[in-house]
């Protein structure tokens, strides 16, 4: 499977690098493992997620009620 750069997710998904490592931490989105250079390498999925997140907030869900949302989804 092919892995994407920060920056490639970024773009795809429409939202700032920043955003993505805020994500992370919130836990909305998982922490990607690291190459061998400590670079991040997403999964592809990872772009629906976050535009999942962008169209919630967009309909005015707060982080933590989309946080419930993709913990339902998961299910």
């Amino acid at each position: 499977m092919s892995t994407l750069s920060i920056g490639r997710v970024a773009k795809a998904a429409g939202v700032a690098i920043d955003t993505i490592r805020y994500y992370e931490r919130e836990g909305l989105i998982p922490e990607p493992p690291r190459r061998a250079s400590g670079y991040r390498a997403y999964s592809p999925d990872v772009v629906r997620r976050l535009r999942f997140i962008r169209s919630a907030k967009q309909l005015g869900f707060s982080l933590k009620e989309i946080g419930e949302l993709l913990e339902l989804r998961s299910h």
